[in-house]
């Protein structure tokens, strides 16, 4: 092992459950007891630089550790603590070209891999929230543009024709369904909403919002620490407001279930009680959200068609799976586009008046920090 772990390693067992990287759990044994450790190989095919990448992380963790210190937390905790090699280095580069990475594992908390609680939905998305607000003063140019094109939803379309026209494992014939869905509603979802029609502006956002994505306290029930920065990007709130939403009503990405608007609102006023009132509109949220989920089954399909390169399957048709699950639930939220802009409206007002209430408690208690 090349990156400076305290103990012996004594164990390296495969970790599942992330669709990119290929993870593992090392188990190192050292005076004061048992550590463990994440390591990953990084995806060169599907993050071409995963150099950059590497970057962009280092200094986001290093900007967070410092807000989290800044607020009276423990940044090892609440963070992610790279590893480093004997000269410094956050990455090791192997025979093949490959880039591996390792970080320390945050004990006594774990990821869900669904939610069918609204408070544990709120719960992952407060978390969400948080991190936007402590990455509000994070300058943009200090991101590298390590990842081209993630949420731009006419390059996946295109992408999309790009693997029908080659068919390499002439496997179309199976998703004619899907391939009409797309080519319905593409005009119209692939317009990116740019946000010129209100008041928010580009910011660093996560990028891949999903419920897993966030740990979860095992004693308090709080959501410490956001993961998986490799996508943070600038971007709009709504994009990460909408990707926790599809990723909380989506549940398990192959099979899916009935949509849950509960979930939904849940996701937005746990957001929107971090980030303050005025973020997002409440249509904003509700088209970002159709149109991630509509951006994400594009992106299966592709992966169908093109041999599951990126995704890694257990089956030949779970990608398939996995675009059906996100077009059923783009058909649903059409179909309730009007419950869910109420709903929205409710969470912003009821977020506010949340905000409002706290923040008068904290500047009481000398406590408040304006986000």
């Amino acid at each position: 092992m090349r990156f400076a772990l305290a103990g012996r390693v004594v164990r390296i067992e495969p970790l599942r459950g992330g669709h990119i990287h290929a993870s593992f759990a090392v188990v190192a044994h050292a005076a004061s007891g048992e550590r463990r450790y994440v390591l990953q190989r990084m995806n060169r095919a599907v993050f071409p630089q995963p150099e950059a990448i590497l970057r962009n992380v280092e200094r986001v963790s290093a900007h967070l550790a410092d807000k989290v210190r800044d607020e009276g937390g423990d940044p090892q905790r609440e963070g992610l603590t790279l590893l480093r090699t004997p000269d410094g280095a956050a990455g090791v580069l192997d025979e093949a070209g490959d880039l591996w990475r390792c970080c320390a594992m945050i004990e006594r908390a774990r990821s869900r891999a669904t939610v069918a609680d609204p408070r544990v939905a709120r719960t992952v998305a407060a978390a969400f929230g948080r991190f936007l607000r402590r990455m509000e003063d994070f300058p943009l140019d200090n991101l590298e543009p390590a990842v081209r094109h993630f949420h731009d939803t006419g390059a996946h379309v295109a992408a999309l024709w790009r693997a029908v026209r080659a068919d390499e494992g002439r496997r179309a014939r199976r998703a004619h369904e899907e391939l009409h869905f797309v080519e319905a509603r593409g005009p119209e979802l692939e317009e990116e909403n740019d946000g010129r029609s209100t008041p928010c502006r580009m910011r660093p956002i996560h990028g891949d919002t999903k419920v897993d994505n966030v740990l979860i306290d095992d004693e308090t029930g709080r959501g410490i620490c956001v993961i998986d920065l490799d996508t943070v990007m600038p971007g709009r709130a709504a994009i990460d407001i909408a990707d926790c939403a599809r990723s909380a009503m989506t549940g398990r990405e192959e099979r899916g279930r009935r949509i849950d608007l509960c979930l939904f609102e849940a996701v937005v006023g746990g957001f929107l009680a971090e980030l303050g009132e005025g973020c997002v509109g409440a249509e904003e949220v509700v088209t970002t959200t159709q149109r991630i989920a509509f951006e994400l089954g594009v992106r299966f399909l592709t992966d169908f068609l093109s041999g599951d390169r990126r995704f890694p399957v257990r089956a030949p048709c779970e990608n398939l799976a996995r675009c059906r699950v996100q077009f059923r639930l783009v058909r649903e939220m059409e179909r309730r586009q009007e419950e869910m802009v109420r709903r929205a409206g409710a969470a912003a007002a009821a977020a506010s008046d949340w905000t409002s209430c706290e923040k008068r408690r904290s500047l009481r208690d000398g406590r408040w920090m304006n986000p």
